[in-house]
């Protein structure tokens, strides 16, 4: 987990690993004189048989002389294995083993160091046997896929020095931690990930291992620490208990770990003051505290452990007063003082103290130590850049200023940090001028974010750049208008973000040949034509001025955005050839919405297999939906909206199992509502045969048919759907009733948060609000909701010819945001406990047949901003409250019996209306009726009006020049009035 030890805490737990890991290596190597054993090499290929090998890894497992073969060591005399290294290693692009591990490795008499990390065992559980690999030192079973409880036979594993089962998402776990004091030799262990939350005996069980120097347990679910009367593993170098939750804990054993020299404590949700017992660590050298719930003000004792070297102070919230002291750590390397209260630049002064004096004679002997990271992210800074902190702090590497309020020009002494690789000046207010002069000495600088700012980007069009940059983010910053020529000096540029800069010119064509992985040029004016995109894997062009086909693109394009341009003709020629290398599409994200492609859907999406999300909305395109898109099995999302689509939606489409939202409205599909759509409930799935990893998809969540040409009654299939958020099948066709089983939609019965989540098949975590889009027709108007989509249940069933009663059962949906049941011929009473959906903020019953009295519940709904329940039969009076009677009275015109406030008239002491209630024997539907008449009659009304006048001159000839004789005069007249 990268989140548990970052920064210069890697290094130091490297300097630990290195020193464990190489003490028993001295033996170890390929020497010739090396012979293997017939038994040890008959184990060995035993154990590859029940491995997965998809990559041939293990191809070198063939001859006879298996001390030679990849990931084997022996011992140079006697020819035993001693070790075996099958770890999965990125730098060497080799793929991950699988399958099952044979017990065959207890042949293996003796081997002392076995790695199996960062492979793919499919959920497989530790081995039992592993336990009795007596001579085993080493063990590295970390992020291997293994799941399920650790086994205790482990504990028999009393050489063991170096432990490591580290894993995510808490597939690992322990109810009992006793085995582990059996490990009576063990330096290092790190259970990273493990789910802890049941062994409550865990620090009685680490405390007994008195050789343990390194301890990490990140993200442990750990359960609240009681006090410690005695400290056995007095030796520990290293703790990270990070990521857990330690509110209701006792730290006053911390007191007795003097030799303690990196403690992580980050977001370990820790209340009140910082702990005193930290006072007598001082050897400390890291020190992670950030994220926690401490009060201030930060104890004076802190600023007087001056071996400390990392400290992590981010995300307390505390204000400038509290730092004071900072200036007393002179041996600081890395500061991080991110989204604290700070609001007062003499902070910098202090931070200057520290440059100052590391640069000083007194610090002559301190091997080069100097400030290399400062942050001061996310805090209230404002006014100028002092120059001094910029003069005095030559040696950073890392500058981050961003998000704070800083203003007025960037200082030029930011260009003589020579040694700088990272430099964040984003989310402030500069202006300006930024030129060449301010990155005269900047030679090392790889990162440059300056996004937003007010600050003008100005450089010479044939300036070349001291720097090699790999990211460079300048959005909302103007650029423009010629896209910028230097881009052509950066060789290894991996992240380009200029989207909104005002750049409007074409793309030049040496652009399109870089090896830029992330692409982000949307939202500018940029024109012409994309000829192909080769390398890169990420690109964002939407809202541009693209003309011309759609581009080629490589199989490596993962995620591609061309939204709103201007591109024309058929999807066929950029989805549909036929690849001659054979490669794998590897597209995951395809969005080609609002544009002017035509023609019909392409039936070659089988090329396309990994697809996730597809929106090919706004377009002109037109047909059926083609049977291949049957083959996108992980499609998660597919938008359709406003084309010209038409027939059945295909029952092949149910193949499509993982979409969780379906958008086909305003198109002219017909037929009735398909009731297999009721299968797209969730469900895990079995990805790979191989692996056995076991997928989930959450089902369908979003469901829109919006204005299309269904009919027929709502299938009661739909009800199955569980995860179901977003229904709207409103303007259509549909008759019979609301379905009772309405009631049964889960999702939408409590009020949603944003922060579920579900992991799709790529292991990417799956916000609903943070990835996707849907336009909705809520509070009589129509929005297209983005980030809050996953905060928005509803139902909209609007303009249908749906009849009988509202079903009571929909009251239950207490998480609703909005109804819309409005342009029906619904019945009936309004349900007396729609009071319950207290949610409520949009409720569209107009245009029905409803009778009875307004429920007085309605009136309690404090949520509720829009209501419509004009032309309908209800009668009585208007309930009272604040709420209900602070809409306008178009909210309830068209019920005659109807009256009370915010209704206007003339009414009595008992508050109804004084004199007769007009009659309504013509019909019930008398009101909707009249409203259709008078806008039926609008357009004939504006024909006869215009041909009263246009047909005279049409057919007078002297008609028609008198009256362009009369305007001839008319303009004269006013022209020369104006001159």
């Amino acid at each position: 987990m990268e989140l548990c030890m970052k920064g210069m805490g890697v290094p130091l737990l490297y300097f630990l690993f290195n020193i464990i890991a190489t003490k028993f290596d001295c033996c170890i190597g390929h020497s010739p004189k090396a012979l293997c054993r017939k038994e040890e090499r008959e184990a060995l290929l035993s154990f590859k048989r029940g491995i997965y090998d998809p990559s041939n890894r293990l191809s070198s497992w063939t001859n006879d002389e298996c001390c030679n073969w990849k990931g084997v060591h022996c011992h140079n005399t006697t020819g035993h294995v001693l070790k075996l290294n099958l770890q999965w290693d990125l730098n060497q692009d080799q793929g991950f083993l699988g399958g099952e591990i044979s017990s065959s490795l207890l042949d293996l008499k003796h081997l002392h160091h076995l790695d199996l990390s960062y492979n793919k065992f499919g959920g497989l559980h530790i081995p039992k046997f592993f336990g009795s690999l007596s001579n085993l030192r080493y063990l590295d079973l970390s992020h291997a896929g293994f799941s399920g409880v650790i086994p205790d036979e482990l504990g028999n594993l009393s050489k063991l020095h170096y432990l490591d089962i580290e894993e995510s998402h808490h597939d690992l776990n322990a109810k009992d931690l006793e085995w582990i004091s059996g490990l009576t030799s063990l330096k290092f262990l790190d259970m990273t990930g493990v789910d802890l939350s049941k062994a409550s005996n865990w620090l009685q069980v680490m405390n007994k291992l008195h050789s343990l120097s390194v301890l990490l347990l990140c993200s442990c679910e750990l359960p609240a620490i009681g006090p410690l009367p005695h400290v056995n593993f007095s030796s520990l170098l290293t703790l990270d208990l990070s990521f857990n939750d330690l509110s209701s804990s006792s730290f006053d054993w911390f007191a007795d770990l003097s030799s303690l020299t990196a403690l992580n404590l980050e977001y370990s949700q820790i209340h009140g003051l910082i702990p005193s017992s930290l006072r007598n660590l001082t050897s400390l050298g890291f020190l992670d505290i950030c994220g926690n719930n401490f009060a201030p003000p930060i104890p004076n004792w802190l600023y007087h452990i001056t071996a400390l070297e990392y400290l992590d102070l981010g995300f307390l919230g505390f204000e400038s007063n509290n730092f004071h002291g900072i200036g007393n750590l002179t041996s600081l390397i890395y500061l991080d003082l991110s989204y604290n209260a700070l609001d007062q630049v003499e902070i910098f002064r202090a931070l200057g103290n520290i440059c100052s004096f590391q640069l000083s004679k007194f610090s002559y002997y301190r091997l080069g130590k100097s400030l290399k990271f400062l942050s001061v992210r996310g805090n209230q800074l404002s006014g100028s850049i002092p120059d001094s902190i910029l003069e005095e702090c030559r040696s950073l590497v890392h500058l981050d200023f961003s998000e704070n309020q800083f203003s007025g020009q960037i200082p030029l002494s930011l260009g003589g940090i020579s040694s700088l690789h990272y430099l964040n000046i984003g989310n402030n207010f500069f202006k300006g001028i930024m030129s060449e002069k301010h990155f005269a000495n900047l030679t090392n600088l790889e990162e440059l974010y300056a996004t937003p700012n007010l600050f003008t980007w100005q450089v010479s069009s044939n300036w070349t750049p001291p720097f090699q940059l790999r990211k460079l983010c300048l959005a909302d910053c103007f650029i423009g208008p010629q896209f910028p020529a230097w881009l052509q000096t950066q060789k290894y540029l991996e992240e380009l973000r200029l989207q909104n800069t005002g750049i409007s010119s074409a793309i030049p064509a040496w652009f399109w040949t870089t090896s830029c992985d992330v692409v982000d040029l949307s939202q500018n004016q940029i024109t012409g034509v994309i000829p192909r995109i080769h390398y890169s894997s990420r690109v964002y062009l939407g809202s541009n001025n693209f003309t011309g086909p759609l581009p080629q693109i490589s199989s490596d394009v993962t995620e591609l955005i061309l939204s709103n341009n201007l591109f024309r003709g058929s999807l066929s020629p950029m989805l549909c050839q036929r690849r001659t290398d054979k490669a794998v599409n590897l597209l995951e994200d395809l969005d080609i919405s609002g544009n002017l492609l035509s023609g019909e859907l392409p039936n070659c999406w089988t090329y396309w297999t990994g697809l996730t999300k597809l929106d090919l909305s706004n377009n002109n395109l037109t047909g059926h939906i083609p049977n291949s898109m049957a083959s996108l099995f992980w499609l998660g999302s597919l938008h359709l909206r406003n084309n010209h689509l038409s027939g059945d939606v295909p029952v092949s489409l149910k193949n499509c199992s993982s979409l969780m939202v379906l958008d086909l409205s305003e198109n002219e599909f017909t037929g009735s509502l398909p009731a297999w759509m009721g299968n797209f409930s969730g469900k895990f799935i079995k990805m790979f045969s191989a692996h056995e990893q076991i997928v989930y998809t959450p089902g369908l969540m979003v469901l829109v048919l919006h204005s299309n040409k269904f009919n027929g009654s709502i299938p009661l299939e739909l009800c199955h759907l569980d995860s179901l958020q977003i229904l709207d099948l409103g303007n259509n066709n549909l008759s019979g009733t609301i379905p009772r089983c309405f009631g049964n939609f889960s999702r939408m019965v409590k009020q949603l948060n944003s922060t579920s989540s579900f992991h799709l098949h790529n292991d990417h975590s799956f916000s609903l609000g943070s990835i996707d889009t849907a336009t909705l027709v809520m509070k009589g108007a129509e929005y297209e909701y983005v980030e809050s989509l996953g905060l928005l249940a509803g139902i909209d069933l609007s303009s249908n010819k749906l009849s009988s009663a509202i079903p009571e059962e929909i009251t239950g949906l207490h998480g609703l945001i909005f109804l819309n049941l409005s342009h029906n011929h619904l019945q009936g009473k309004i349900p007396v406990k729609i009071g319950d959906m207290k949610s409520l903020e949009s409720l569209d019953l107009s245009m029905n047949r409803l009778s009875g009295v307004i429920p007085q519940g309605l009136a309690n709904i404090s949520f509720l901003s829009y209501l419509n329940l004009s032309y309908n039969n209800l009668s009585g009076k208007i309930p009272s409250g604040t709420q209900i009677q602070g809409f306008s009275p178009l909210s309830f015109i068209g019920n005659p019996e109807l009256y009370g406030a915010p209704l206007t008239g003339d009414f009595g002491e008992d508050g109804k209306p004084k004199g007769l209630i007009p009659d309504n024997d013509d019909g019930e539907d008398s009101g909707w009726i009249d409203m259709k008449w008078f806008y039926l009659g609008m357009p004939w009304g504006f024909v006869v009006g215009f041909w009263a006048i246009m047909a005279p001159l049409a057919f007078k000839r002297a008609w028609r020049h008198a009256y362009f004789w009369f305007l001839d005069e008319v303009k004269y007249k006013l022209l020369g009035w104006c001159l």
